[in-house]
């Protein structure tokens, strides 16, 4: 039986474990998101009932519904761009630097932006996909439309229902209360 009262190990001990268990994690996440790949490509989650990677990742391994969002990205975009596998399991990268990289990685520039995601926090990978991918700036001036002709109205006919022109507060056929 696991005992998770460490309060016995000498501070050497606890900081060699910890260092130990984060590389077994690291290459476990790894081996986990090439499975987790594969059996997507197989799409062995339809023989098992469930009609989605995400739901048999949600209901059937128990993971909640971001943690299944997450792996799902990084291990498809692990398939697609091997070397996230073994960045992932050197800690070169984390999934949410995985995730976060995932729509702008091309095979042609595969290589070079997870060379420069290497061992940077979320924060200062969203900076550097600022940098390098700019969003173009949304108008600044929203222009409004006129509203189109009726058909068969024309200019001398009353005008078409629409906005109430009646000073603010009062309706054209409600009587005016003191």
């Amino acid at each position: 039986m696991a005992t998770y009262s460490l309060s016995h190990l000498s501070d050497p001990a606890l900081e060699r474990d910890l260092a130990t268990l984060d590389n077994q994690h690291r290459c476990t996440t790894a081996a986990l998101l090439a499975h987790l790949a594969e059996f997507d490509a197989r799409r062995l989650y339809l023989p098992a009932a469930f009609p989605s990677l995400f739901l048999y990742c949600v209901h059937q391994l128990r993971w909640c519904e971001r943690a299944a969002f997450k792996r799902i990205r990084a291990a498809r975009t692990a398939r697609r761009f091997p070397a996230v596998f073994p960045a992932l399991a050197a800690g070169r990268l984390h999934l949410s630097a995985v995730v976060l990289l995932t729509p702008h990685l091309t095979p042609e520039n595969a290589d070079e932006i997870l060379t420069a995601a290497t061992h940077k926090t979320k924060s200062e990978i969203e900076q550097l996909i600022a940098e390098r991918f700019p969003r173009l700036d949304m108008p600044a001036l929203v222009q409004a439309m006129s509203e189109p002709p009726i058909p068969g109205a024309s200019s001398t006919d009353e005008p078409a229902p629409g906005p109430c022109n009646c000073p603010r507060g009062q309706l054209a056929s409600a009587p005016r209360r003191l």
